[in-house]
């Protein structure tokens, strides 16, 4: 009597071949975490992109004031020329971190804590641990650095920039390594 079927070395080398597949499967499926960062990095850049060209179709609408009657203008933002927000301090231009944090927190409604760090490099790397972004500006550009996600050393921060010159925010490709 010929009986087919398979070995039990045959079976045990199936169980382990397919042990093998699933380690080396599994962690691309469990570690969602890093894909949920990344959502909220998208969602908030693209709200923050929304906000921005909601508040400037405002200014157009109200005849596009400039000067005296362009300030305070969204609550104690002020805007530029072109009519998009440029900061708190009673110009058209951002001079500080304070202005890059008021034009975040005036047209945002979202629940992420912001903080200016103090320095760059190890002062974003340091803060407190409940802080979501990173807050500081260069020139006429805002930077918004996203250090909730990771605050270990060589971690490279997603970051989006806002040019308040013209209106754009931006992705920054490469993102800001925090040391």
């Amino acid at each position: 009597m010929n009986k087919s079927g398979f070995t039990l070395i045959e079976q045990v080398a199936v169980i382990v071949l397919l042990g093998i597949l699933a380690a080396m499967a599994l962690p691309r499926f469990i570690n969602l975490s890093s894909d949920a960062y990344l959502a909220e990095f998208h969602a908030t850049q693209g709200a923050f992109k929304a906000a921005v060209t909601t508040a400037h179709l405002k200014w157009l609408a109200a005849g596009s004031p400039t000067g005296a009657s362009a300030q305070d203008f969204i609550g104690s933002i002020d805007f530029n020329h072109l009519g998009y927000p440029a900061g708190i301090d009673g110009g058209a231009q951002v001079t500080s971190p304070e202005d890059c944090l008021a034009i975040f927190q005036g047209l945002m409604i979202i629940d992420r804590v912001l903080q200016i760090p103090i320095g760059d490099g190890p002062g974003i790397k340091n803060l407190p641990s409940n802080v979501d972004i990173a807050v500081t500006n260069n020139s006429d550009i805002c930077y918004y650095t996203f250090v909730s996600e990771s605050k270990s050393a060589g971690y490279n921060a997603r970051q989006f920039r806002y040019l308040y010159l013209t209106g754009e925010v931006v992705e920054w490709p490469a993102g800001f390594t925090l040391y």
